[in-house]
């Protein structure tokens, strides 16, 4: 019958739009919802409403379009805001709990006694967030509604394949704890209140996970509310060691704000007596992020092999200058100090070496005379070489034939 209704919709509404599958809009608590709504034509009202069983109860609306100056609308922390040139209807809800989690629907009523008509619907799932140190203790409370009583609620631990039950009522029993957990859970349903209290108690690093509040229909969980819970393990431990007489504290994962001044002290009657002072001072150093060290250290070490490869470079460098200077050397003290010295005259010519075999000839050159400073001396120059002028000079010429050495390697 409800199918004929919602056929029947359009031809009694022509300017009617098909209502589309509710989306799921996440929030965090303390968060901000924003939704628009497009609508035709100059519908009288428009209205924000939520969704409880077969009824949509209207949460905030906007007047008439003659009543221009009452718009946007507010109710607690729900604006409607409608732009009539573009029309669009605007919804925003701030400071979302989670019991604000539900399904809204934007409607619009074409004439003043008409029906809602609905433009769009969502599933708003407004999330809690926990923090807490192991060994803590941590309490939620899940609101639900009249119709709810007395169905069967539960607390189920999110996973891959769905969400695992811990503990679960069957009223009229409204007490439950998880024995498989050591009865570190327990929950309990207050009825008068219409609220489902979980605590959670001896925290451990493991019970890191998403939780949902739940109500069961042929066993299958419904979330009332999702809780993402995230258990840290402690910085800060006390013991205790009551026959020697010492407390020792440990501070784990020191950070910056942790500087300060502590006391170990005593409470007596509700009195606080300092036994031991202490100031700690953390350097900013201490601090610094895993990624800046290691571009620090990166850089540090390409510094160090540039050096490294330049020193290299440069010692090879000098290697190589040395054996040459040192084979050239060589080749001097060769021909300063000849083995097999030709002896010739002053008026002698040393021809051409036969013997090839034999790497350098050597020439001495004798003079009959003592030459002064002032006389001209040519050297490995031929006589047709000579200066024409030289003829009456006493000039002595020597030619002398040179074979190549071999590269000397010896160093």
């Amino acid at each position: 019958m409800e199918l004929r209704v919602l056929l029947l919709l359009p031809l009694c509404f022509p300017g009617l739009w098909a209502q589309t599958p509710a989306a799921e809009e996440r929030r965090w608590e303390g968060g901000v919802l924003h939704i628009q709504c497009p609508y035709p034509g100059q519908p009288l009202v428009k209205a924000w409403c939520r969704m409880t069983g077969e009824q949509c109860e209207h949460l905030v609306r906007t007047m008439p379009s003659w009543y221009l100056h009452r718009n946007p609308a507010t109710n607690g922390e729900i604006t409607i805001n409608n732009d009539y040139s573009l029309g669009i209807v605007s919804i925003t809800m701030t400071k979302l709990q989670t019991e604000d989690s539900g399904t809204y629907a934007c409607v619009y009523r074409p004439t003043e006694r008409g029906k809602d008509v609905t433009l769009k619907t969502i599933s708003l799932n407004v999330l809690k967030e926990l923090q807490r140190w192991e060994l803590d203790s941590v309490s939620v409370e899940c609101k639900y509604s009249a119709s709810a009583i007395s169905t069967s609620k539960g607390w189920c631990r999110r996973g891959q394949n769905g969400c695992k039950t811990w503990l679960k009522t069957n009223y009229p029993s409204t007490r439950s704890s998880s024995k498989v957990l050591g009865d570190r859970v327990v929950m309990e349903d207050v009825t008068q209140r219409r609220t489902l209290t979980i605590t959670m108690q001896k925290l451990q690093a493991r019970d890191t996970a998403t939780y949902w509040c739940a109500l069961y229909t042929d066993s299958q969980p419904t979330r009332l509310m999702e809780v993402r819970l995230s258990v840290s393990k402690k910085r800060v431990t006390i013991q205790d060691d009551k026959v020697q007489g010492i407390v020792t504290v440990t501070m784990r994962e020191l950070q910056a704000e942790d500087a300060g001044v502590y006391w170990c002290a005593l409470y007596e009657d509700g009195q606080l007596f300092r036994m031991t002072e202490v100031t700690l001072s953390i350097p900013s150093s201490d601090f610094s992020s895993n990624g800046n060290t290691f571009i620090l250290l990166s850089g540090v070490l390409s510094i160090l092999f540039l050096l490294a490869l330049s020193s290299s470079i440069t010692l090879y460098v000098l290697w190589r200058k040395q054996g040459k200077s040192r084979g050239n050397r060589e080749a001097e003290d060769t021909y300063d100090k000849p083995e097999n010295v030709a002896q010739l005259s002053s008026t002698e010519r040393m021809e051409s070496p036969k013997d090839d075999s034999n790497d350098l000839k050597y020439a001495a050159l004798n003079f009959t005379s003592q030459r002064s400073s002032e006389d001209t001396l040519y050297c490995n120059v031929e006589p047709s070489q000579a200066d024409r002028k030289a003829k009456d000079e006493s000039v002595d010429y020597a030619v002398i034939a040179l074979k190549h050495l071999p590269m000397n390697n010896k160093g």
